[in-house]
């Protein structure tokens, strides 16, 4: 696996931006029940992995 094509922001990169500003705001809203009780770690657990999901799936967006 290519690990630097994954590591690194997409190409062009408003369209990578706007793509994970998208990802990052529609999970952490559907996750919203689950990390609202469980106070500020959990909040913030949450955001990084809703920004790691959202750029893989955004690196896969713009791939194919």
């Amino acid at each position: 696996m290519n690990w630097k094509w994954l590591l690194t922001a997409g190409e062009p990169r408003p369209r990578y931006v706007i793509l994970v500003a998208v990802g990052v705001v529609l999970m952490m809203t559907l996750t919203y029940p689950i990390w609202y009780p469980g106070g500020r770690g959990m909040a913030a657990f949450a955001a990084v992995a809703a920004t790691i999901l959202s750029h893989v799936s955004a690196k896969l967006v713009m791939k194919a």
